[in-house]
């Protein structure tokens, strides 16, 4: 039910105004902003000087067009804090593992490795359990390859050059050509599989977890019986109840449609 609102005009033209800078990612004039959105010139100036007394805008250095002030970035950051990861995916998690019947885990990059923060456990009788606080390389973890895959091209080749690369199974994948493929394909498809590569009868699925700037910050994954994932149903459905579980946690967290 959507929840009625008084409206009060003033406020709701100085947010359109706002709105309106930030979509064109360029200082912008007022007779712009007047145009565009039909608030008259007088009314346009008066906003626009209030709000960059306030500094929720700024004046172009060359003076007569604005854009977004440090304000914003202020309320951003202390919004952004107010969010404890662990705390907002808990809830999705738990439903995750509910919904496949397998641990669901929360991982991100720390040092070379990859670190489970939180997880939840299913209410079948038998769990797998990942020791959380301790670092694992990533080559052997469906998030490891993850939170590495989406990497800029630069970071992500400064960190191979320094991760381990660990042998756990016969499948788990230590040549840097080849696990560098592997990461092609993760980027490529949007999600990450462990095929016994850790652990001999365990298999995972992980998806990542992006913020407001669509940037990935953590990765969502399952881990089960390997049965589960060699049956090509079931593992497209754990890979989907996955996928939606990262993206519900990625737009609690202000992720969008549009990248910004």
């Amino acid at each position: 039910m959507t929840k009625q609102v008084n409206v009060v005009p003033a406020l709701e033209k100085g947010l359109d105004i706002l709105e309106f800078i930030a979509q064109q990612e360029r200082y912008t004039t007022p007779k712009e902003i007047s145009e565009a959105l039909g608030v008259p010139i007088a009314t346009t100036y008066r906003i626009l000087n209030y709000l960059s007394n306030r500094k929720y805008l700024q004046e172009s250095p060359q003076g007569g067009a604005f854009g977004l002030g440090t304000q914003l970035l202020f309320l951003a950051d202390t919004m952004h804090r107010q969010f404890d990861l662990a705390v907002v995916a808990a809830p999705v998690m738990q439903k995750l593992a509910t919904k496949t019947g397998q641990t669901a885990q929360l991982g991100v990059l720390q040092e070379f490795g990859v670190m489970y923060v939180e997880q939840k456990l299913s209410t079948k009788p038998v769990n797998i359990v990942a020791t959380l606080r301790t670092v694992i390389p990533v080559n052997v973890s469906a998030s490891g390859k993850v939170l590495v895959a989406n990497l800029p091209a630069s970071e992500q080749a400064y960190f191979l050059q320094n991760a381990e690369l660990a042998v756990q199974t016969e499948n788990s994948i230590v040549d840097r050509a080849q696990f560098q493929h592997e990461l092609d394909t993760v980027s490529a498809q949007g999600y990450a599989l462990d095929h016994e590569e850790y652990a001999r009868g365990i298999g995972c699925v992980a998806a990542p977890i992006r913020d407001y700037r669509h940037q990935v910050i953590a990765a969502m994954g399952i881990t089960g019986a390997i049965a589960d994932y060699l049956d090509e149903t079931q593992r497209n459905l754990l890979i989907q109840f996955t996928e939606k579980a990262a993206l519900e946690v990625s737009q609690q967290i202000g992720m969008t449609d549009s990248k910004a």
